[in-house]
């Protein structure tokens, strides 16, 4: 490492990330993983929250089933559009903004949404509230992502997801407590303000992405020096150096590179399976509150059966991740897939039995949400390192196109086949799925993972 007099720029350069990577994991990371978990949260609370509450507001406002899909997929478009337009805004004025706006986004719709009448005003609002949530998270993500060092970053990023997931469990417990005593508009009360009240004090103290400073050139390198010498626990380096990211620059990749003869089949593979893995869990994520309102359950029971699908995710997260890593991501896609289309039918047998259905809730829930995990490996392991990110962006764009698809068409289920009907409407979009796992990536087949 390099170190400067005051008075005399150093010559050589110090590489930031490198810095980085040598030091221990300090105080200030832990600082930076708090905070981020902070976001995350919030962003999870705002996720989850319109589905639980969803069963109140439709008899409050006299909102029809059918029509509560408009404002589930309003939120998931938002979704969509709020990881392209947040990600220009980090890219361009900086990591922190773009969390920041996030934040005060979600305060702002919440509240809106608590004042709202009408279908039409509901469903704006969950469309702003989605692009915020769609946003943060990749940002929030990548900048853990880049402040710790190497050994840990795998470690750091699932710090950033488990933010999320204690958030939707949350929401769905103060549903439970709050909207049978004081209406649905106490929860968004709740979700609108906590985030504005914690928002000054988060712009002063959130930290902006190092890269970003770096790029921007000598003008930053006051901050620059201020962050690398909180990491490394002493006053080792000054304005007057020299802070380079000596990395290689990244290639540019596009969709047409993930069709050629070598990708197309099994590219076109994972586009399929994502749409319909994600058709499945936004029905179920969505949904599930409202179904079981629907066939008679109060709606606090209701809610903590949805909280017992959030821990479940937040749980069974990192240990997944591990094994998947281990066994394999498409073994493990093929019998997540087989064991989500059992629990869906077992589910849609299962009746008033709420005991039963909690616990089958929970089995599919495992089934569920880790495929998604799986999906992401199984996508870099399919792509070398030039059109891994493009990849990975691409199969998440057809997994939109079903979550879309999910948030619309559960009213209609709900409505006209009942709680059996919809449950086993779940099995469909996975057991297709899973044929098509087995199909291209099975034993002894061609682009087999």
């Amino acid at each position: 490492m390099t170190t400067a007099t005051p008075d005399t720029p150093s010559r050589t350069p110090v590489d930031v990330m490198a810095v980085i990577d040598g030091a221990r994991f300090s105080r200030y990371q832990w600082q930076v993983v708090a905070l981020c978990l902070l976001v995350g949260l919030i962003d999870g609370f705002e996720n989850g929250v319109i589905a639980y509450v969803a069963p109140a507001l439709t008899a409050d406002l006299g909102i029809g089933l059918p029509a509560m899909g408009n404002i589930f997929a309003a939120g998931t478009v938002g979704m969509g559009l709020g990881s392209l337009l947040l990600g220009v805004v980090a890219d361009r004025w900086g990591r922190k903004l773009a969390v920041v706006l996030s934040v005060a986004v979600f305060g702002v719709a919440a509240l809106a949404t608590a004042a709202s009448t009408s279908l039409f005003e509901l469903m704006v609002c969950r469309f702003v509230a989605g692009i915020a949530i769609g946003g943060a998270q990749p940002v929030m993500v990548a900048l853990l992502a880049e402040y710790a060092p190497a050994r840990h970053r795998n470690t750091a990023m699932i710090v950033g997801f488990l933010g999320v997931g204690i958030g939707v469990p949350i929401s769905a417990l103060l549903t439970a407590w709050l909207a049978p005593l004081h209406g649905w508009q106490a929860v968004f009360i709740v979700g609108g303000v906590v985030p504005l009240l914690v928002l000054p004090w988060l712009a002063w103290v959130y930290p902006e992405s190092i890269r970003f400073l770096v790029s921007g050139g000598p003008r930053n390198n006051g901050a620059v020096a201020r962050t690398l010498n909180c990491i490394v626990g002493e006053v080792r380096y000054r304005p007057t150096d020299h802070f380079v990211l000596a990395e290689p620059p990244a290639p540019r990749a596009s969709g047409r590179e993930l069709l050629a003869p070598r990708y197309r089949r099994p590219t076109l593979a994972i586009w399929v399976v994502y749409f319909f893995n994600w058709i499945t869990w936004y029905l179920f994520l969505l949904w599930l509150p409202t179904a079981l309102t629907n066939a008679g359950l109060d709606i606090a029971r209701a809610s903590q059966i949805g909280a017992l699908m959030g821990v479940t995710a937040l749980v069974t997260f990192a240990p997944a991740a591990i094994v998947i890593q281990r066994v394999g991501a498409a073994r493990c896609m093929r019998w997540l897939f087989a064991g989500g289309t059992l629990m869906a039918g077992a589910l849609a047998v299962a009746g008033t039995h709420w005991g039963v259905v909690a616990a089958l809730v929970v089995a599919f829930t495992v089934c569920g949400v880790l495929p998604q995990v799986a999906l992401n490996y199984l996508c870099v392991e399919l792509y070398p390192t030039p059109i891994r990110a493009t990849g990975v962006g691409w199969a998440i764009t057809a997994g939109r196109v079903g979550s879309v698809l999910g948030a619309l068409l559960g009213g209609g289920l709900i409505a006209g086949w009942g709680l059996s009907g919809y449950f086993l409407t779940l099995a469909g979009p996975l057991a297709l799925a899973g044929l098509l796992t087995w199909a291209c990536f099975g034993v002894n087949r061609p682009g087999r993972l």
